[in-house]
């Protein structure tokens, strides 16, 4: 590298500041140092140059291969650098894929355990799948970290008391103690359509929707009660179905009417149970999206609050009000607990508080074995006229 000496007045030398580095843009000589750059720790100069201003490094600089050795050396750091980041990030994949699996032969034992306790089939999908929800935002054996976890990702009481109860059969099972909190039921406004509502819902569908509708009509069972029905449990001489129990309700045998029974009968026999198995909700999902076609094409929203069990709801007031009697309709109903049959007292009494005379039917009887024969078709004694008992009874 040869550099450009100008003499000065007194005879001596200075290095100027004009260098013959030439600009690698416009190839002018006119140049001056401006600033520093680091490559890889190493500082380096910079040019500028007057011509165009552009601004290089020197190419015949003599640390160039200074700098790519340190540039190699460098990238052999990162690469080493790299491999330890991925090996943490595996290590950290790997601890948390084991803590999922020990999670899930937590639950595992958990199932195991509601199954040994008698606990149904249904108790044990729905407590387990709490349990595994609530997992997702705390931890399962941390009850504090539960308590809040249920507080705040749940929306309402009914839901947060179910999962306090799924994890408190979790924690008897798992040895852990906590203070359960006390949710209060609250008991939701119950949707009741008109007539000609009810039957737009049940008439929508294919054929064993259609009919699968109409026994939950008729009957007033549950949706698990209905498809757990078997042909061996059909009487097509009396037309009545028998009803399991089910989780929370009593078997029973109730009446059905001709029409329902050939419609039943008319069904392919294929398996054992009557109407064909599905996944769990999927018909609820199925009939939810009718009633959203309804909705829109009746232009009537009301459509949309119609639910498969929004038939059992209406069976209850019916037999309600054609023999007032709450033992009558825990029996339809297959109740175990009275208290749940008078929750529909309350809505009875809104819906048929303006009753006239004229929705009565009236009986005259002489003797008492006629007496006892309209007592038993639910007609309630008012009084007597001219020598004769008057009774009276709603209208079907």
């Amino acid at each position: 590298m040869v550099s450009n000496r100008k003499a000065t007045s007194n005879g001596k030398s200075n290095c100027s500041e004009v260098s013959i580095r030439r600009c690698p843009d416009c190839n002018s000589t006119i140049n001056i140092r401006k600033g520093n750059r680091y490559i890889s720790g190493l500082k380096v100069q910079r040019f500028l140059c007057k011509t165009c201003g552009y601004r290089f490094t020197d190419p015949e600089f003599s640390g160039k291969n200074q700098i790519n050795n340190l540039k190699q050396t460098g990238s052999r750091q990162i690469c080493v650098l790299d491999e330890k980041a991925k090996n943490l990030v595996r290590a950290k994949t790997e601890t948390e894929a084991l803590r999922e699996n020990d999670i899930k032969g937590e639950i595992v034992s958990f199932a195991f355990h509601l199954m040994k306790l008698g606990r149904s089939e249904a108790t044990i999908a729905t407590y387990t799948k709490y349990v595994e929800n609530i997992n997702r935002y705390g931890d399962i054996n941390d009850p504090e970290s539960i308590k809040l976890a249920i507080a705040t990702h749940f929306k309402d009481n009914n839901t947060k008391r179910l999962a306090c109860c799924a994890y408190d059969a979790y924690t008897k099972s798992a040895g852990l103690s906590w203070n359960k909190p006390n949710y209060k039921i609250e008991h939701k406004r119950v949707f009741i359509p008109n007539p000609e509502e009810l039957q737009l819902a049940i008439n929508c569908g294919h054929k064993e929707s259609v009919v699968y509708s109409k026994f939950l009509y008729e009957t007033g069972a549950r949706t698990n009660e209905a498809q757990k029905l078997e042909w061996t449990e059909l009487d097509n001489k009396r037309k009545k179905a028998t009803i399991k129990s089910s989780k929370n309700g009593n078997a029973r045998i109730l009446p059905i009417s001709e029409t329902l029974m050939s419609l039943l009968s008319s069904l392919p026999k294929n398996n054992k149970n009557v109407f064909r198995k599905c996944p769990k909700y999927s018909r609820s999902s199925s009939f939810h999206n009718r009633m959203v076609r309804l909705a829109k094409i009746h232009n009537n929203p009301r459509m949309v609050k119609i639910h498969l069990h929004t038939f059992r709801h209406c069976k209850a007031l019916r037999e309600y009000h054609k023999i007032q009697r709450l033992t009558h309709v825990q029996r339809v109903l297959g109740h175990k607990s009275i208290l749940t049959t008078y929750r529909y007292i309350a809505l009875y009494e809104e819906l048929y508080a303006d009753m006239q005379p004229k929705d009565y039917v009236c009986e005259t009887v002489s003797t008492s074995k006629e007496a006892s024969k309209l007592i038993q078709k639910g007609f309630e004694y008012v009084c007597d006229i001219d020598g004769e008992k008057l009774f009276k009874r709603l209208k079907t």
